[in-house]
């Protein structure tokens, strides 16, 4: 038996946040007797009973609950305006069914032999029915939420995963990303505190295509930590933009159709706010939020507001969320490791004879870590979204919504820092000045600890403030043409535009200093032999100032005329245009300070650290200083300053179509699309020593087949086949007409972009298997396969800086053109594969005794294998797929009593890799691990609610190495738990 409910956004009011002090907050909520009163338009054709049931359902914001068989079919076309039970009596008339009103709905079921029960007239009351071997259970809340997920997922042509708004509210997830963490097969990076970009079944965000309302949006922001990317420009959706708050539900569909739009060879993910005919009638919501920060001590607010207007035709609703958080990441850090050569007058007399040989280059390398750091990263961020909705349903079955979107993320970001990093530190991979090793510990190649004298230490205070402004408008029409035809069209609109105005260094420095580190392990440490809290050992050293801008825009129109022949055959053909355009720069200006050039107003480092030391006072050095924040285009960084353009044209036509083979119900899909990309790029490129502007064309086509079917091989045990062509554009960043430089005071990297490459094209094939457990939940278990063609992948050489024809004018103070840099390129590999399968299962646990027969659990993992060549000074290494976790999963354990509720859950993520590595390191990784939260809520009054929430529990830590197999330490960090309490007022 199945419950057929409203859509994934008709249960906003029980994501409602919560409400401290006194609660103004009403909500409207009708009665059962008032939603059957109300009149709903219908525009049914011939189709399956059950679908009719839950179209219904959808639009009165009544349950209703059915076992029909899944090939009874309604017998005649439905259109008009009806009353609840007129409209349920009007598709189920003629079949051999009962209808029985429950509490809070109404149960649909096989009518026994030689009866055929309908509804009376209207005003003639429902009649008794039959009692029914399996009765109803009708509730609200977390479990309802699980059962309509599951109801979406077992009628979906596609493979697909759901989160409703009480699963979304079940939780004290603080946007999307932490929402959808639960789902099989999607895992999460985390930032802040917080998730951040999403991976699904192994492939990562640049994979992961996003829709919001309908169509594709791309929202970027930065990290605060140079080692997770800062602000850069890739084609990764950060979900960190969106309060979970004002989503109704998120669709994540796994397998691709030649309906939708190209793109997403991982899956996509369907992201829907909310509209005003979600709920049978009109509502109105305040609730208010605190919660503790990460590592902190402050309490920081959540405010959600919702009102919504409606009547029989028209409805317009708007929605407001605002939050502000607190988070303190601290830990150690390495900048990089690297083959060092040591100078004979650098080593100590207590240094072995042997490893004097291999540290002075005779003998095999020894990687030496860079910089050595306590680091300590702050932010405070504030998201504002604003969701507006206007909606139409009219007697004739035209359906039009217009939805707006307005959201903003402002981070305000310290960093402090304590390193090995000044004039003659431990930062390049010479060490020829003033450094004498006094002892060392060599394990393998890796030096893992050591003692030093003659260490000129640095000390970083950085401040940052970003923003990002998201908006998006999106019209959709839906009109019927006849009793089997009608239209469909959208054209939306999406801009995010990410402004770093102040990205703002001091550096201090202390010369000459005693110093000893252990740089790998669960407890990296420093020891220093000089007190580095006293402002007498510090003197101003350098200043930075940078700005950063990003703007992604994307717009989008699509038109399809859907037609259905005979009760068994549908057929859907249409078109699209879609624009993707990106632009941006980063700019920056170094001024030294050594000498007598200036003095630093200094303070001690406030925020959780490793150590208390002596930090510069930002504002007040550069007041002091005149140092100026102002930058323009002459500041640019070659490669920086480029623009991609992107107009994507499609053709598709899909049929649909149902039978029999044999005695097995099979339902089928068979489709093609026409798919033109054109791609522009320009930029600017060096020749020599000069900039010249660059511009490149590319056109890429391609016919790309889908297919998916579903084969009921018993009452509730489902099959689906699908099989797949796709294309994914390759990155932002690697299409880019341009080179882009980081330099540091020892070297850096250099990254050029290929604007010739061709898009990564896709063969995927998906098997799944799903059982259905009535009420109880249901298990999976699914096979996948990707075959990429064309992969792209990266080269990287090592090349002295002269010889990439870049201006030395970026080099730093002190370097000139012999510096080695990395130089990274992209190109479009040989191929690569991935191989996977997922289990899951959501159960009540109902057979078990009193009172452990409200548990339930939520549980899947999966297992993702997949390598591509990476190219390392001409020679190719197979390596993991960037973002793949060979196996990530998801297990929750709640508990729904009388009056109250709790649950418990827990993700893990396995290892992954997210970049190439430099210096001779293969890859750079993150650490697998487990994070766990945990939800409660009582029932103090019939409209008052007592919550209590917590965010990582384990305050696990994210740590970062390079090299897979000598794993060296590049940042091991923790963000803290996360606490909150409160009530929740609903009238």
């Amino acid at each position: 038996m199945s419950s057929l409910l409203p859509g994934g956004r008709s249960r906003r009011l029980a994501a409602a946040g919560l409400v401290l002090a006194a609660c103004p907050a009403l909500a409207i909520i009708p009665a059962a007797a008032e939603a059957r009163e109300a009149q709903v338009s219908l525009h049914i054709p011939v189709l399956r009973l059950a679908d009719a049931l839950a179209e219904i359902s959808r639009r009165s914001g009544m349950q209703i609950v059915t076992s029909v068989p899944a090939d009874l079919r309604t017998t005649r076309p439905v259109r008009g305006r009806f009353g609840l039970d007129e409209a349920i009596r009007q598709v189920t008339e003629g079949l051999p069914v009962t209808i029985r009103q429950v509490p809070g709905g109404y149960l649909v079921t096989p009518a026994q032999p030689r009866v055929a029960a309908t509804l009376p007239l209207p005003g003639a009351g429902l009649p008794a029915a039959p009692e029914a071997h399996d009765d109803p259970i009708v509730v609200t809340g977390y479990r309802e939420s699980l059962r309509q997920a599951v109801t979406v997922k077992r009628a979906s042509r596609s493979i697909l995963e759901v989160t409703r708004a009480e699963d979304i509210a079940a939780f004290p997830d603080h946007n999307a990303a932490d929402a959808l963490q639960r789902l099989p097969g999607i895992a999460i990076s985390r930032d802040n505190g917080e998730g951040r970009q999403i991976s699904l079944r192994g492939l990562g965000p640049l994979f992961t295509r996003t829709t919001l309302n309908g169509i594709e949006a791309l929202a970027t922001t930065a990290s605060g930590m140079d080692n997770r990317g800062s602000a850069s420009r890739q084609r990764r959706f950060d979900y960190s933009v969106f309060d979970a708050g004002l989503f109704s539900g998120v669709e994540v569909r796994k397998t691709w159709s030649a309906d939708l739009d190209a793109g997403g060879i991982g899956g996509t993910v369907a992201l829907h706010t909310l509209r005003p005919f979600d709920r049978p009638n009109d509502v109105t919501l305040l609730s208010v939020q605190g919660r503790t920060s990460g590592n902190g001590s402050a309490i920081t607010p959540q405010v959600t507001a919702e009102v919504s207007r409606r009547n029989d035709s028209w409805g317009a609703l708007f929605a407001v969320s605002y939050s502000r958080n607190e988070v303190t990441e601290y830990g150690y850090r390495n900048w990089d490791w690297v083959p060092v050569t040591f100078g004979e007058a650098n080593i100590g007399p207590g240094i072995s004879t042997e490893d004097r040989a291999r540290l002075t280059g005779n003998g095999d390398p020894v990687y030496m870590s860079r910089g050595q750091t306590y680091s300590t990263w702050t932010n405070r961020f504030d998201r504002l979204n604003i969701v507006g909705s206007l909606e139409h349903e009219g007697d004739d079955g035209l359906h039009v919504t217009l939805d707006v979107i307005h959201a903003r993320l402002s981070n305000h970001r310290g960093e402090y820092s304590l390193a090995a990093a000044g004039t003659n530190g431990l930062t390049t991979g010479t060490i020829d000045g003033t450094q004498v090793l006094n002892s060392v510990k060599i394990v393998g190649d890796t030096m893992v600890a050591a003692d030093f004298s003659g260490i000129d230490m640095r000390t970083e205070r950085k401040v940052t403030e970003d923003h990002t402004d998201f908006d998006q408008a999106v019209l959709s029409v839906q009109r019927p043409l006849g009793d089997s035809t009608r239209i469909e069209a959208r054209a939306g609109y999406a801009r995010s535009d990410f402004e770093e105005p102040v990205f703002d260094k001091v550096f201090l420095e202390s010369t000459g200093q005693d110093f000893a580190y252990v740089a790998t392990g669960a407890h990296p440490r420093n020891t220093y032999g000089f007190d580095i809290a006293d402002a007498a050992n510090w003197n101003l050293m350098r200043a930075d100032v940078r700005e950063d801008a990003i703007v992604n825009e994307n717009a989008s129109a699509r038109i399809e005329l859907v037609r259905r022949f005979g009760p068994h055959i549908e057929l859907r053909v249409g078109g699209s245009y879609r624009f993707f355009g990106n632009d941006g720069y980063e700019r920056r200006v170094t001024t030294d300070y050594r000498g007598d050039a200036g003095q630093a107003v200094t303070a001690l480092i406030e925020p959780r650290s490793l150590a208390r030391y002596v930090v510069a006072d930002l504002d007040a050095t550069f007041a002091a200083l005149g140092q100026s924040r102002d930058l323009t285009s002459t500041s640019d960084l070659p490669g920086t300053a480029y623009r991609v353009r992107e107009n994507g044209y499609a053709a598709f036509a899909l049929a649909q179509f149902d039978f029999a083979l044999g005695s097995v119900p099979v339902e089928a899909e068979l489709g093609l699309q026409y798919l033109r990309m054109d791609t522009s790029s320009s930029g600017e490129a060096s020749d020599d020593t000069t900039l010249v502007a660059v511009v490149q064309r590319s056109r890429h086509s391609a016919w790309l087949p889908s297919f998916q079917a579903r084969m009921d091989l018993a009452r509730d045990l489902r099959l689906r086949l699908a099989a797949s062509r796709n294309l994914n554009q390759p990155d932002v960043a690697d299409l880019r007409a341009a080179a882009s430089v980081n330099s540091t005071p020892f070297g850096g990297t250099v990254e050029t972009g290929n604007p010739a490459l061709k898009p990564f094209a896709a063969t995927a094939l998906d098997l799944s298997l799903e059982r259905y457990m009535g009420h109880d939940g249901y298990a999976s278990l699914g096979l996948f396969y990707k075959r990429m063609e064309s992969f792209i992948t990266s080269e990287t050489t090592v090349m002295a800086y002269g010889d990439t024809g870049l201006p030395l004018a970026f080099l730093y103070d002190g370097l000139d053109g012999s510096a080695l840099y990395n130089v990274v390129r992209p190109l479009n590999g040989k191929g690569a594969s991935i191989l996977g399968a997922e289990a899951a299962v959501q159960r009540d646990l109902r057979f078990l005794p009193a009172p452990l027969d409200r548990l339930g659990v939520q549980a899947n993992v999966t297992f993702a294998s997949g390598h591509s060549d990476v190219i390392y000074d001409s020679t190719a290494i197979q390596l993991p797929l960037i973002d793949l976790s060979r196996w990530s999963g998801n297990a929750t354990l709640y508990y729904t009593g009388r009056g109250w509720d709790a649950r418990v859950a827990a993700a893990w993520r396995g290892t992954y890799r997210i970049d190439i590595g430099n210096n001779g390191n293969i890859g750079e990784w993150i650490k697998g691990g487990m994070t766990l939260d945990f939800a409660a809520h009582a029932k103090l009054s019939r409209t008052l609610q007592a919550m209590f929430e917590a965010r990582n529990l384990t305050d696990a830590p994210i740590t970062q190495y390079t090299d897979r197999v000598a794993k060296r330490l590049l940042a091991r960090t923790r963000s803290g738990r996360v606490f909150s309490f409160g009530m929740r007022c609903t009238f």
